[in-house]
Formats: structure tokens, sequence, C-alpha cells
């Protein structure tokens, strides 16, 4: 018997979904708002049939806090307006499914069936996970869907395409997929697109026989036929030269190819895992790349989301990153300051986490035998940066910051939580706003005023929180997604 969460304001809805679970033997939890919904949820669900227009927010705004009640539901979105752009959105976002009013009963009955099913037979999620996965962490929602499609197709041998920008951990990823499939005994061959010489990319991808060309002075295997058994990590495949895309096609199709200069062909049982920072569908749009190739590589395409979008995952990926240099490099473990933090959580981080953890070996290094990271530790562009914001801030608001002297230590718990500080005595705090002046002509501009209101109350907000996102998003009854909009519109 699974639980069903039907969240809907139409009473009519409410109590078609009840009878047909009911009839099917399922428990049925009934609520007509988003903040009744989550509080229901919190017992633990099976599947949710989110309504889009609710009382009190949007269903699409708060469709990945459904996904990551207890239990981890799958969302079915369930809408009385039709609309391309809102579905997309949502299967995009993980949603198992995006249903059109009016509904029928047996339009329910197939829907939860298929879903039920799907969950009973499906592949174990991020656990399953078990081998050193690197710089993964998963906390946020964008992570953690990484994650559950990263352990499907460990349990499979189908081709995988990576996407994120540079930085974000592409090469990590195929590796951990790599070490979590039935190929973790083979080799693991990466070949960097980007980096081979155009007139030899199809001797460097399929071997050349002696005399193929000038410099070919002896037979050469190619790196498929290095990567049988194995697994081959195309990086960059958005710059594979037009000439070749063809080529590799069909080699990738019948696992078959033709080495230059050799008239029979070769066979190489070779997994394909792809990756590539450029946008690979407009590419197809304009020729640049062929498309019957990259159907071929959307086996399953993962999406790596940016550092700036998983900022609650920025300390302790910093800890861990000065845990490792340290020990490698027999330096004594070091702690992260609380102003160092707060410059981690405020940097914008244009190269995502390879710049993190390069900026924090940097800081390790400079900190030498010392045992605490501190500010004049870090990169000059990131000091830089922080002073250039702290100067915008005082001249928009005059908002100073008191930066506490918590410090973050090796196992990542700062040694305020550790003595059973308050969580806000962490984070940066701002003074209540000052009354209006009672001169009206020294009144502000209302939108001036208003900035300045909001800004004060989502630094007071996060303060509260102990810096924690979701704990945040939840206190100002906001999605966690505004949340980060908000905190990126006041330089935190």
């Amino acid at each position: 018997m699974a639980r069903i969460l039907v969240v809907d304001d139409e009473a009519l809805m409410r109590t078609m979904v009840e009878v047909v679970c009911t009839r099917m033997g399922h428990e049925v939890l009934l609520a007509e708002s988003i903040s009744q919904g989550l509080d229901m949820g919190r017992k633990g669900v099976d599947v949710v049939l989110l309504d889009v227009w609710l009382p009190d927010g949007s269903g699409l705004e708060w469709q990945g806090d459904f996904a990551h009640l207890p239990g981890l539901p799958d969302v079915v979105i369930i809408t009385g307006h039709g609309d391309g752009d809102a579905a997309e959105a949502a299967l995009r976002s993980g949603a198992w499914e995006f249903l059109t009013k009016p509904l029928k009963v047996r339009d329910i009955e197939q829907c939860l069936r298929h879903v039920l099913t799907f969950r009973q037979n499906r592949v174990p999620g991020p656990e399953a996970l078990l081998v050193d996965s690197g710089h993964i962490l998963g906390a946020g929602m964008g992570m953690s869907r990484a994650l559950k499609l990263l352990a499907q197709a460990a349990q499979s041998e189908v081709n995988v395409l990576l996407l994120g920008e540079t930085g974000v951990g592409k090469e990590v990823f195929a590796k951990t997929l790599f070490r979590n499939s039935a190929r973790a005994a083979r080799p693991f061959v990466t070949v960097d697109c980007a980096s081979l010489p155009e007139n030899l990319v199809e001797s460097h991808l399929f071997g050349h026989s002696r005399g193929a060309f000038t410099g070919a002075d002896r037979a050469r295997d190619g790196l498929l036929l290095a990567a049988h058994k194995g697994t081959l990590f195309l990086d960059e495949v958005g710059d594979l030269p037009q000439s070749m895309q063809g080529a590799f096609l069909r080699a990738l199709e019948l696992r078959r190819f033709r080495p230059v200069g050799e008239v029979r062909e070769v066979n190489s049982d070779f997994r394909l895992v792809a990756a590539t920072n450029r946008d690979i569908e407009g590419m197809t749009g304009d020729g640049s790349f062929r498309s019957d190739l990259l159907y071929r590589l959307q086996g399953i395409t993962i999406v790596i989301p940016p550092l700036r979008e998983r900022r609650d995952e920025i300390p302790a990926l910093a800890q861990q990153a000065a845990s490792r240099f340290c020990l490698h490099n027999d330096l004594p473990p070091k702690a992260i300051s609380g102003q160092v933090l707060d410059m981690l959580m405020e940097y914008s981080w244009p190269g995502n986490v390879r710049e993190l953890i390069n900026s924090t070996e940097r800081a390790c290094l400079a900190a030498g035998q010392g045992d605490l990271l501190l500010p004049v530790h870090l990169p000059t562009r990131m000091r830089v940066d922080e002073a250039r914001r702290r100067m915008g801030r005082g001249q928009d608001g005059g908002f100073g910051e008191a930066v506490g002297s918590v410090a973050l230590g090796a196992n990542g718990i700062s040694a305020g939580q550790a003595s059973g500080a308050q969580p806000g005595n962490t984070a940066p705090v701002t003074a209540a706003l000052p009354p209006l002046p009672g001169d009206e002509q020294d009144l502000p501009p209302l939108r001036q005023w208003k900035a300045l209101a909001e800004e004060n109350y989502v630094r007071r907000i996060w303060a509260a929180s102990g810096a924690d996102a979701r704990k945040a998003a939840g206190m100002a009854g906001i999605s966690r997604g505004h949340w980060y909009e908000l905190m990126k519109k006041c330089g935190l």
C-alpha cells in the first residue's frame, strides 16, 4: 500500500482522487494549500499530486520541496491551464508527469499505476554510490537529481552525456560513474576533444598502420581500442571536428572502425561517457554538430548545476579540499575562519568547484604551518572582489556587517556550534532599519526604502537561519530558488 498526497484547492478534484486511491488500496492525504501539503508530507509519502495554482503560491515553485519530503516522493503536476513552457519547466525539474484538467478516473489510475511500478522497480538512489565520489556532495535539489541519474547510469551500459559549465566537476562525475559501474576494473580512457590536432584526430581515435601518413614510422593503436572493455570519456565533445563526427557516429553505433591505412576493421567494446560545457543542442540548430550523433550521446543526460546554485555545499567542499591538500602536503590541519567562510559564500565562483578547490589549496599553502585560514591567505582576486562588494554596500545604504570570529573546524562544524552557541551568531547581522525622518522633504523614494527594507529582512533571516538556505527559505515562506535570487540581489 502506498501513501498518496493530493495538494489541490478544488474539493471535487480531491474527492475524485481520494475515491480512486481508496479503490486501488492506497492511503490518501488531502491538502488544500502548499503549507498544509508540506506539513502532511512530513509523515512520508510515495507520490504527490500537486496543483499549479494554489492559494499560497505556485506548485511549480515548490515542486522541489515536495520532492525532498521523507520518502523522496515522485511528483505529478496537475493544472487546469495547459502551458507548454510550464510543462517543460516541470519535467526538467524532475516531475514524473504533467497532467492537464479535466482529468478522468482512468487517467489518475493509469498515472498512479505507472509511477508506483516505477518506484518499485527502479535502481537505488545516490546511496548506491559506495565508492569514493571525489568532490561530489549533493545537498541541493539540482545535485540530488544529478546523483539519482548517476546512480541509474552506473547500473547500466547506456551512453551518458554530462552537461555543465567549466569547472563544475564533469570529469569527477565521469570517474565516479566508472568506479561504480561493472567496468570498474577495466581501463578508463580520457579524450580531450579540444586539444586534439584536427589533422590527426582520426589517427588518435582509431589508430593507424605503419606508413599510413608522413611520420607514421610504426603502427599505433587508437584511443577507442585502448578503451576496449572499459570506459571512453570524451571530454569537450562539442569541439569534435565536423569532419570526424560522421566516422565517430558509425564507430559508436557498431563498436567497430577502421584504423587509418588499414583495410580490415577492428572491434572495441567500450562504454561512452561524453561531456561538454557548450550549448550542444543549439549547435545542432546551426549545423556545427550532427543531430544524429547528439541523439546517440543522449542515453542519459545529466545536468550538473553550477556552484552558485549550490552555495549550501561550499563550506563542506572547502573543508574537504583543505583537509585533502594538508594531508597530501604534510601540513597541519586547518580550520576555516568565519571571515573566510563569509567571503566564500559571497563570491560568484565563475570557475565553479575547480576554482573553489584551487583557491582553498592556495590559502592552505599561504597559511603554511598555521592552523587557521584567514582572508589574507585567499587569492588577491577574491579579496579585491570582497572589498568592492563591501564598498558598494557602504555607498548604497550604509549597511555594515559584523563578521563573526567563528572558525569552521576540520569536521565541518563551527566552533560556535560546537560550544553550544546559537547558529545565528555565525552569520552577518544588520541593525534594524532607522526610523523615517519626520521632515517629509527628507523622506527617501519608495523604491529605495523598499530595497533597504528587503535587504535588511533577507540578512536577518539569513542570520537567524544559521546560514542554512533550506531553513531560511522556509522561514521566509518562499522557495529555495526565490531565496537564492534574493541572496544574489543582496550580495550574499
